[in-house]
């Protein structure tokens, strides 16, 4: 029995000895570590309030990360990180020395700011560099939270926003390529990107989303409250750029992705199974009075895709309750000329320029939309995927009152519409990047036109008026025979203009043709 006790204690106190003799090991080594970690921080300019290794835990703890980088240069903004917190926790000793890889459980990098500036270069002969004998890296979960990040350009930042992200499963093979980001697999993701602005310097616009959210496993994407503000006001933006150009203004207050293919982004190819848009607001300012310039064709829909560097397929886009409206200074006029379309709803499906939908020979759009708060205007136009095939439009504009147009046709046409009823107008026609050639239907009834005089306070001219009145039928509903309700759509494409044109001067090369009798005339471009 005392034996027994004996051995008890001597096998106690032999634990007890190397328990004590571990911890005060494990104490000296996490010691000299921490002072290697500083020392080797030191070497890279990078600076800490404290740093913890305990390797009992395998965890290590750096508080108060800051770094910075200046060239010779003052005048630069330098690339600066600031870190409250980072954690490495799990590491594997066992993986780091059999098999010379990184294996951690969970980093987590909490509360900071971070910038870079394009203009500043890290030279390559100040750095510190070491060969490393390691073979790849492995993380569980990599998690960024709360930090603020500044894309500068000069003294301009031109990207910035707060970042929180999660990263799980996070691997590189190859430790020599540690710099190339696209070599990194990650098998999930969750981020919410929040406060994003956009302001390039070569950009006439700037950017603003209040939120985007993605998740891989959900496959989905959220961006919440975008806002594209030009930099200057609508007459100084195209005197800006010394020509005639579209000037934007937008906002949509969400757009939601469904059935992303995240892991198809790294090879450039974005497929999707549904991007859905609502209630976006655009505005579009033109001022004809300087000069049109543009050296390049504007392609076709389908011909702009397929120029895009990146693959796409989308079965899907859905825009619900948007809004549109056009505003014009015309060459020749005083005023400026307004067309608004309200609670604009659209779809398009299969849209790809791969060959991704072998069963489809096209692309199908249809709108529907409220055409100056009055008439109702449905369109379905197919985009074929081919460049050798024919593009088609076709539709109905239903219950429109012809003098809600007045604030477009007063300041570019200088006509006013006193009465008149649109019942129905009816199009078809086909185009290519050279031409369009079709149909119109006109239904109207009570028709009376006013020529307006070329002035700044303009007044009826009575005479052009009477003249106007006298060559329009006044009315031209089903009591007249469909024949002479029909007008020809012979239109020669200003391939320098973008498809909109196209569409409009289509339809009015028919609507000319109907309502003046005159189908064998065919309208230019212009």
């Amino acid at each position: 029995m005392r034996l027994h006790h004996r051995i008890l204690r001597a096998t106690l106190l032999t634990l007890f000895s190397a328990a004590l003799l571990l911890i005060v090991a494990g104490g000296i080594l996490s010691h000299y570590a921490q002072k290697r970690a500083a020392l080797e921080l030191k070497l890279l300019n990078v600076k800490v309030s404290s740093i913890r290794i305990n390797l009992f835990t395998w965890s290590v703890t750096v508080q108060d990360l800051e770094w910075t980088y200046l060239d010779d240069s003052l005048s630069r903004l330098p690339h600066q990180l600031t870190l409250k917190n980072i954690r490495f926790s799990g590491i594997s000793l066992y993986q780091l020395l059999r098999h010379k890889k990184i294996q951690v459980h969970k980093i987590t990098l909490d509360g900071g700011d971070f910038q870079y500036n394009k203009a500043l270069q890290i030279k390559r002969e100040q750095s510190v560099k070491k060969e490393v004998d390691l073979k790849g890296i492995s993380i569980d979960l990599l998690v960024l939270k709360n930090i603020n990040a500044t894309l500068f350009n000069g003294s301009t930042a031109e990207y910035s926003g707060n970042i929180n992200l999660s990263l799980g499963n996070v691997t590189l093979a190859d430790i020599k390529k540690a710099e190339d980001l696209s070599s990194y697999k990650v098998k999930f993701f969750e981020a919410l990107l929040s406060k994003i602005r956009i302001n390039t310097k070569e950009s006439m616009y700037r950017t603003n989303v209040s939120q985007l959210y993605a998740n891989s496993d959900d496959q989905k994407m959220i961006i919440d409250s975008i806002s594209l503000t030009p930099k200057y006001s609508k007459y100084q933006f195209s005197r800006k750029v010394g020509r005639q150009i579209d000037r934007f203004a937008a906002s949509i207050p969400k757009i939601l992705i469904t059935g992303i293919s995240f892991n198809q982004l790294k090879d450039s190819l974005f497929m999707a199974s549904g991007i859905e848009i609502v209630s976006a607001r655009l505005y579009v300012f033109r001022d004809k009075r300087l000069p049109f310039i543009k050296e390049k064709n504007t392609p076709l829909p389908m011909a702009m895709i397929r120029a895009f560097p990146f693959g796409m397929a989308i079965d899907s886009v859905k825009i619900r309750d948007a809004k549109i409206t056009y505003e014009e200074f015309p060459e020749q006029g005083f005023h400026t000329g307004q067309l608004n379309f309200a609670g604009l709803n659209a779809s398009l499906d299969h849209i790809s320029n791969r060959d991704y939908y072998s069963n489809y020979k096209q692309s199908t759009l249809t709108v529907s939309s409220r055409v100056m708060g009055s008439g109702l205007i449905q369109v379905e136009f197919s985009i074929p995927y081919e460049a050798s095939q024919i593009y088609n439009a076709k539709g109905s504009i239903s219950n429109l009152a012809l003098h809600r147009l007045n604030p477009l046709l007063e300041s570019l046409a200088f006509v006013s519409i006193e009465s008149g009823k649109l019942n129905q107008l009816t199009f078809n026609f086909d185009y290519n990047d050279l031409k369009s050639k079709g149909f119109i239907l006109v239904n109207y009834e009570n028709l009376k036109i006013s020529s307006l005089t070329k002035e700044k306070e303009s007044t009826t001219n009575e005479f052009k008026s009477w003249i106007i009145n006298t060559i329009l039928k006044k009315d031209k509903n089903k009591t007249v025979s469909k024949e002479k309700r029909t007008g020809t759509i012979d239109f020669d494409r200003d391939r320098k203009r973008a498809i909109f044109n196209l569409w409009v001067r289509s339809l009015f090369s028919g609507l000319k043709s109907s309502v003046l009798d005159s189908s064998n005339k065919k309208e230019k471009a212009q």
